[in-house]
């Protein structure tokens, strides 16, 4: 109807269809005029109030706040929010962390799994020792 500048192509075969069908002239009648009614030259916004942004909002577990720092933890709700690190990005850095079993994660080491993730130097990321400072600091997502 959009393309045809509100007349629907065809209609007079559709209506013989749908009275084949069973349906009454008036009920084809009332369905054409409740299209017409609702025909709109722009595109209806069906959506147009759900936010673009993905509302939901992974929590940390108690075993995973007991794995990071608070400041490492900090950081990584920053890079999330900022949309520095989309949700899969996230479960890979968490996946990392895990890694450290039950030693906790400081700042500078979360910044350098994230690092890793988000630049994707998986290969890279075995040779860093995450028990000292890196001195390059291209290596951190600051």
């Amino acid at each position: 109807m959009q393309g045809n500048k509100g007349n629907l192509a065809g209609s007079e075969d559709l209506s013989t269809v749908l009275e084949a069908e069973g349906y009454s002239q008036d009920e084809i009648s009332s369905a054409y005029s409740w299209l017409l009614q609702r025909f709109d030259n722009t595109p209806e916004q069906y959506f147009s109030e759900i936010p673009l942004m993905n509302a939901s909002t992974r929590i940390l577990t108690p075993m995973e706040r007991m794995q990071l720092e608070p400041e490492a933890q900090g950081f990584l709700l920053k890079l999330v929010n900022l949309s520095l690190v989309d949700h899969e990005q996230f479960e890979g850095i968490m996946e990392r962390v895990s890694v450290f079993g039950s030693k906790s994660v400081s700042l500078e080491q979360i910044k350098l799994i994230a690092s890793s993730v988000v630049l994707a130097d998986l290969e890279d990321f075995d040779e860093l020792s995450l028990g000292e400072a890196s001195p390059d600091r291209s290596l951190h997502v600051n």
